[in-house]
C-alpha cells in the first residue's frame, strides 16, 4: 500500500510517500492550497491519505473523494499520537509518525462532516464571533462613560431606543473634536462600528432562519418544550450526521 502522509500547515504541509512493502519513504513540501494538493494526487500512485483533523482537513478530504481516494483523517489526541521523551519534532518527524501509525491501524478515524454542514457550522460559529464583537464594543462605550463620571443604565435600557439617544448626544466627528473633546470622536468611531456589526449580525441571523425553515432536522428539534431555533443549529451542526453514533450515551458525550 502507498500511503500519503500530510502534516497539515496553514500555509505549507509536509507530505510523507511510504511504501508499506518497504517501508521506504520520502518527503516532499507542497503548498497548503487545491492546486498544490491536486497535483499531487494527480501525479502519484496513492491508496490511503493520512492527516489529522484541523481546519484544511475538510477541503483536503473532499479533494481525495473526489479523485476516489481512500481518506483516513485522525485526531491527534489519541494515545498513540503522543510523543513521550522526544527532543526532536519537526514536519517530517509528524507526517512520518502519521503514514508508520496508520500503517498499523493505530488511529482512530474522526467524522468529517459534509461541506454544507461546514459551512452551515461556520456561519453558526460567525454569529457567535459577532456577538462577541458587539459585547467589547459596548463594554468599551460603557468604560468610556465610566471613565468621566457619566452614567449609563446597566441593564439592556442603555441600548434601547431612548437609551442609545442619550449615548448619541455625545459622540462627535474625531476631526471636530478639541482636545477635551477627544473621548468623544473615540465613541462616534464606536458607535459607526457597533452599528455596522448590529447590521452584519441581522443578516446573517437572516440567512439562518431561512436555513433553518429549509432544515427538517432543526424544524424537529424544535418541536421540544424549550428548544429554539438557536439551540436546535447547534446541535444540527454539531452532531451533522446522527448516524455515525451507536447509542444515545455517545451522543451524549
Amino acid at each position: 500500500m502507498n500511503i500519503l502522509a500530510i502534516d497539515l500547515g496553514k500555509f505549507n504541509s509536509m507530505c510523507c510517500f511510504f511504501d508499506t512493502d518497504t517501508q521506504e519513504y520520502r518527503f516532499q513540501a507542497v503548498a497548503t492550497n487545491r492546486r498544490y494538493l491536486t497535483a499531487v494526487l494527480t501525479n502519484h500512485e496513492i491508496d490511503l491519505v493520512v492527516m489529522e483533523a484541523c481546519g484544511p482537513s475538510g477541503w483536503i478530504s473532499d479533494l481525495c473523494q473526489e479523485h476516489k481516494i481512500t481518506t483516513l483523517v485522525c485526531s491527534t489526541n489519541e494515545e498513540a499520537w503522543r510523543w513521550k521523551n522526544t527532543k526532536r519534532k519537526t514536519d517530517k518527524d509528524d507526517a512520518l509518525k502519521l503514514a508508520r501509525l496508520a500503517m498499523m491501524g493505530q488511529l482512530k478515524p474522526v467524522h468529517v462532516p459534509t461541506h454544507q454542514g461546514r459551512e452551515h457550522r461556520t456561519l453558526v460559529k460567525y454569529r457567535k464571533t459577532l456577538d462577541g464583537r458587539i459585547n467589547r464594543i459596548k463594554n468599551s462605550i460603557r468604560s468610556l462613560f465610566a471613565n468621566r463620571g457619566l452614567e449609563l443604565d446597566r441593564s439592556r435600557r442603555a441600548w434601547s431606543v431612548a437609551g442609545r439617544e442619550r449615548i448619541n448626544s455625545y459622540r462627535k466627528p474625531l476631526a471636530d473634536c478639541s482636545m477635551d473633546e477627544l473621548w468623544q470622536g473615540q465613541l462616534d468611531l464606536e458607535l459607526t462600528e457597533l452599528d455596522s456589526l448590529s447590521e452584519q449580525q441581522t443578516e446573517v441571523e437572516r440567512r439562518l432562519e431561512v436555513i433553518a425553515e429549509e432544515d427538517n432536522h432543526i424544524q424537529r428539534l424544535q418541536t421540544i418544550p424549550g428548544v429554539g431555533r438557536k439551540t436546535a443549529e447547534v446541535l444540527v451542526t454539531a452532531l451533522d450526521d446522527p448516524h455515525r453514533f451507536d447509542n444515545a450515551r455517545q451522543v451524549s458525550a
